[in-house]
């Protein structure tokens, strides 16, 4: 089979959109199919990185997705698809779904799939960009075949258009690495590495820092734990400061905390999986901003999880598909300073509730493959559970 990826985030940058695209080629490519990635280059020559891969990788030129950037993307789309033969073009986010829609006839007898995590379903509300959709066709039966990360997505995107009720919409949660599986470090040499105290009790919180990922509730809520309790706790924030007023604002809160407060910003990936490895409670507790952006799945848990590291989350969006309640972590309700800290006071407290609920999230996370997952979107038979090594440059 021959396979077309279209995506807006791909390695050297680390997302959620870059690891389903990466994972998903990996798996394909191991599967012995043909496998083309369209990806952005950030602005310079990435062939050297390109060279590792199992599969080939194109690059157009952008950053940061925007509409701005759309003529762009459609022009790439139709160099790659002109003169070539796919079976399956795959638009892996909201920015290759007009594209995709406008350069289907490039393609004829593929299979068109578009996958939608979440949030991009509020941005398509827009009254221009609904205006867009309809003037296309884009809901039109039969053209392509929607995969849903989550249930949640799914009965979210259904609900959201009146034209989309007849369209074929599969839900196909997301998996962890085998990276994240077959190089795990255990938990003394990772504290051990790092420098961490065997009582010290670490809550990490991992991913871009954005209004909508929860940090600020977090800062609220340790503020509310006794300062006795706070003496043995640090708190270990990894992931971009991408909007500057909020990180500052974020940083001063941290500041006055009793607990120990680091900032690590965006750390390799050998470094964020020894970050994680030292842990004791993962913390990332999102909710539907203004705009109504959410969290759509939540990999990130099930990457936490994997080490044995449960999670205080929200029950916001499809994070509770990721964390299920009161067996792979807790859940409080969005924006709750007081709830969020009297969930992590148990943690805190309560060792053995932390390795219970860990033991059940490294299960959850070792549940499903990327292998399987691949089969099951793109159509072919299910792996035996054997999974081989990736390249380190996309971790």
């Amino acid at each position: 089979m021959r396979l077309l990826l279209a995506t807006s985030e791909f390695a050297p940058f680390r997302g959620g959109i870059g690891t389903y695209a990466y994972e998903l080629a990996c798996a394909a490519a191991d599967a012995g199919h043909e496998v083309v990635v369209l990806a952005p280059d950030y602005g310079k020559d990435q062939s050297e990185l390109d060279r590792q891969f199992a599969f080939t990788v194109e690059r157009y030129a952008a950053t940061a997705a925007s509409m701005k950037g759309l003529p762009g993307r459609i022009s790439a789309l139709r160099r790659v698809m002109r003169g070539r033969k796919f079976d399956a073009v795959h638009a892996i986010d909201w920015p290759f779904f007009i594209p995709m829609r406008l350069a289907r006839k490039l393609a004829p007898g593929a299979r068109f799939l578009m996958t939608v995590h979440g949030s991009e379903i509020a941005y398509m509300q827009a009254p221009k960009r609904r205006f867009l959709l309809d003037l296309i066709g884009f809901w039109e039966k039969g053209w392509a075949r929607w995969v849903a990360n989550s249930g949640y997505t799914r009965d979210f995107l259904l609900g959201s258009f009146p034209k989309v009720r007849d369209i074929d919409v599969v839900t196909e949660p997301l998996a962890v690495s085998a990276d994240w599986l077959t190089a795990r470090e255990d938990r003394a040499s990772a504290r051990a590495a790092l420098g961490v105290p065997e009582d010290a009790v670490v809550i990490l919180s991992l991913g871009r820092v954005v209004p909508r990922k929860g940090h600020a509730v977090i800062a609220e809520a340790l503020a509310l734990l006794p300062p006795d309790v706070l003496a043995d706790v640090r708190w270990w924030v990894v992931g971009p400061l991408l909007e500057s007023g909020h990180a500052e604002a974020l940083q001063a809160a941290a500041a006055r905390l009793s607990a120990s407060t680091s900032f690590f910003g965006a750390v390799p990936g050998e470094e964020v999986r020894r970050r994680i490895a030292a842990s004791d409670i993962f913390c990332l507790p999102g909710y539907r901003d203004e705009g109504g952006r959410v969290e759509g799945f939540g990999l990130v848990f099930l990457e936490a999880g994997a080490f044995g590291v449960p999670a205080v989350a929200t029950d916001s969006g499809g994070i509770p598909e990721a964390v299920e309640r009161d067996r792979t972590g807790l859940l409080v309700p969005e924006r709750d300073a007081q709830a969020l800290a009297d969930a992590l006071l148990r943690m805190i407290e309560d060792r053995d509730l932390r390795a219970r609920l860990g033991a059940a999230a490294r299960d959850k996370a070792e549940g499903t493959t990327w292998a399987e997952i691949a089969a099951r979107t793109y159509g072919w038979p299910e792996p035996s559970p054997a999974a081989p090594a990736r390249v380190a440059a996309a971790s």
